[in-house]
């Protein structure tokens, strides 16, 4: 049978505690080549190594943040001669991507499950669409799925120091993170300043310039964590893209449907728009959230959003 490649990031808040279990079911199928990093520390050589092996599943235990290095690695350093499946397995502090095309419940148990499903052939198969995040010319193109900007930026760090050191862990602190930079807008003490200004555009979109915005939230997962999915707007696209305009207006009223992704009749004119393309571009400056990593975009820069990449997961 062909070669299987694990990854596991031994920082991942999870992973460390149950690194000896998920050696020991890895142990159990001698097809199974097991790479341990420190973060993303030896990522490129790990891969490198399963594609010489010739891999054609690679499973990934760690966080969002390790998935996406994967595949930046992967897709920047033309890695693989023959592209291969990915499974996800949701061993980090947010596991949004696993949420919707990974592997479900305990990490170990579900390893074991997975290699013995695949050896009798009874894997599905999940398609989902890479988001590729270009910011300017100074760096190559970063690849995940869930992106978050404007108040979501607050809300992320806000979870790191209190949320999730009160043991909120994994998909809970996701859900309370989307939830409470939505719920805080609409409860918290109204800012003089709004979080993000910028000019988005792209052929499913009209733009009106720079627009002030509460948040932007964008990816090209069909569903998030916990019922908490905040994308209405219909379109050919894989990008879906939600924007929150500023001030906030009726949110209160609005944040039940909006967590839901459910659409109201007053959303547009209050400034609540969601819509689906296959490419954006974007001018602000600020920090943006992508797959649970924080990235710089300096004023004058140009961010661009593109499908141009899908990956296949088994699960």
């Amino acid at each position: 049978m062909s070669a299987v490649g694990l990854i596991i990031n031994e920082r991942s808040s999870r992973a460390h505690s149950i690194l000896g279990d998920l050696l020991h079911v890895a142990r159990q199928f001698p097809n199974v080549r097991p790479a341990v990093l420190n973060g993303v520390e030896g990522l490129d050589r790990a891969l490198a190594d399963m594609n010489k092996a010739r891999v054609d599943t690679v499973i990934m235990a760690g966080g969002d943040g390790t998935i996406q290095a994967a595949f930046t690695d992967a897709i920047n350093m033309h890695r693989f001669e023959h592209t291969p499946r990915y499974v996800a397995v949701p061993c980090g502090m947010t596991n949004v991507i696993a949420a919707d095309c990974g592997l479900k419940g305990s990490p170990v148990d579900a390893l074991d499950q997975f290699l013995w499903r695949r050896k009798k052939g009874e894997v599905t198969k999940v398609r989902r669409s890479l988001m590729g995040l270009q910011i300017g010319e100074r760096n190559a193109p970063v690849y995940g799925f869930f992106l978050g900007a404007g108040a979501f930026t607050s809300a992320v760090k806000y979870s790191r120091d209190e949320v999730q050191s009160m043991g909120a862990k994994r998909s809970m602190a996701m859900a309370i993170t989307i939830g409470g930079a939505i719920l805080r807008a609409a409860f918290g003490d109204k800012p003089s300043a709004p979080p993000l200004i910028a000019e988005l555009r792209s052929a499913d979109f009209e733009s009106a310039g720079p627009q002030p915005m509460t948040m932007a939230l964008m990816t090209t997962l069909r569903r998030l964590v916990l019922g908490v999915n905040p994308f209405w707007g219909e379109g050919p696209g894989d990008l879906a893209v939600t924007t929150l305009g500023f001030p906030a207006q009726k949110l209160l009223g609005a944040a039940p449907s909006v967590l839901r992704g459910k659409r109201e009749p007053w959303f547009e004119k209050a400034g609540y728009r969601s819509w689906r393309t296959d490419r954006l571009e974007a001018e602000f400056e600020g920090t943006v959230v992508f797959d649970g990593e924080f990235f710089d975009v300096r004023r004058g820069e140009c961010v661009s959003v593109g499908t141009t990449h899908d990956a296949e997961f088994l699960n």
